[in-house]
């Protein structure tokens, strides 16, 4: 009972580190910045194909293969921009 309450939760522990990610007081530096939200989304793709093969997960399969497709997404997001000099 407590994975399926936990990957229920996984939308909820993703925006957390998000934000503590970016709120953190002390100054990260953008490529790290960059390796943490990879980190996150690492995470979050695994859980979702977790859930996909019947795993604790409550959701139909649909909604862990959504999870899945958009964590792809914004890893592949992540992983273009840490490869991209961002300029100012």
């Amino acid at each position: 009972m407590l994975i399926v309450d936990l990957y229920s939760l996984l939308p909820a522990f993703t925006i957390a580190a998000f934000l503590a990610i970016l709120l953190w007081p002390e100054n990260i530096a953008f490529k790290s910045r960059l390796r943490l939200f990879a980190v996150i989304l690492t995470i979050w793709v695994a859980a979702s194909f977790i859930g996909m093969s019947g795993y604790g997960a409550v959701e139909s399969w649909t909604v862990c293969f959504i999870n899945a497709i958009v964590g792809c997404l914004g890893l592949l997001a992540v992983l273009l921009t840490h490869q991209i000099k961002p300029s100012r």
